[in-house]
């Protein structure tokens, strides 16, 4: 972990289209490289078993919160949800009282995050 991510994530995903869900991976990766606080915004496919994994770090929660009202969620994006199905989402780090909150997306759907245990 380098010591500037605040907070990851490492997202599971079944593909269902190919050919849209690199193009969408694409724009996304291109869209969140350039938002502040944005580390890491990585894609990984196996083409054989139509599998993806994301992994994304941030340097703090306001750098989440910019990715989350950016281009991703608000327009390039919006084609992932045709072309996949999020499975599972690892998130890592300290997110504080947004953890309960049922509006904090990473845990309304896949419970809570893991504590960083380093410093």
């Amino acid at each position: 972990m380098r010591s500037n991510e605040a907070v990851r994530f490492v997202i599971e995903i079944e593909v269902t289209d190919l050919a849209l869900f690199k193009e969408t991976a694409a724009r996304c990766a291109e869209a969140s490289r350039g938002e502040p606080g944005t580390l890491v915004y990585d894609w990984y496919l196996d083409e054989q078993s139509s599998t993806a994994r994301l992994y994304e770090a941030y340097e703090s929660l306001e750098a989440l919160d910019i990715h989350a009202k950016g281009p991703v969620f608000t327009e390039v994006g919006l084609p992932m949800m045709k072309c996949s199905r999020f499975v599972h989402v690892d998130a890592f780090g300290d997110f504080g009282d947004r953890t309960g909150q049922s509006t904090f997306w990473p845990t309304t759907y896949w419970g809570t995050p893991f504590a960083s245990g380093s410093s």
